[in-house]
C-alpha cells in the first residue's frame, strides 16, 4: 500500500471510529470542513452525507453486519482520494486529521481502580486521580 492509500485508509478508519464515540461532533466538523473545501461542495452537503453514513453504520452494527464496515471504509477512502487527488498539501492535511482523530489519540483507556481511605475520620472530600481540572465544593477553597 503506498503512502497516499495508507492516509486514505487511516482517515476513513478514524472517521468510522469517531462515529461511535462522544467526540464525533468535533471530528465531524473538521472532516466536513476538509471535504467541503477540497471537493468544492458545502459543509452542509458533506455533513449530511457523513450523517447518512453514520446512521447506516449504526444499523449495520445493530444487525451484526461486519462486512458493511469495510464497505463504509472503502466509500470514505474513495471520497478522500477524490478530495486530495494530485494535491500534496491536501494529502498532508488529511494525514494530520487522521492522526488527530485516530482512536489511539482520542480514546482514554479505562481500567478498574480500587482505592481505600483509612486513618480515621475525614471531614472533606478525598480525591485520587491522575488529573483534575477545576473542582468547586460549594465555595470552599
Amino acid at each position: 500500500m503506498d503512502e497516499a492509500a495508507s492516509v486514505m485508509t487511516a482517515a476513513a478508519t478514524a472517521v468510522l471510529q469517531q462515529m461511535a464515540l462522544d467526540g464525533w461532533a468535533a471530528a465531524r466538523g473538521r472532516f466536513t470542513a476538509f471535504l467541503a473545501r477540497r471537493r468544492g461542495t458545502t459543509e452542509g452537503q458533506e455533513g449530511a452525507e457523513l450523517d447518512r453514513i453514520r446512521a447506516d453504520l449504526a444499523q449495520a452494527r445493530a444487525a451484526g453486519d461486519d462486512e458493511a464496515l469495510s464497505e463504509f471504509r472503502s466509500d470514505l477512502a474513495g471520497r478522500f482520494r477524490r478530495a486530495v487527488r494530485g494535491d500534496g498539501e491536501a494529502l498532508r492535511e488529511l494525514g494530520e486529521l487522521a492522526a488527530e482523530f485516530s482512536v489511539e489519540q482520542t480514546q482514554t483507556q479505562i481500567r478498574d481502580v480500587h482505592n481505600s481511605v483509612t486513618g480515621g475520620t475525614h471531614y472533606a472530600p478525598v480525591i485520587q486521580t491522575g488529573s483534575v481540572g477545576r473542582i468547586d465544593f460549594g465555595g470552599r477553597s
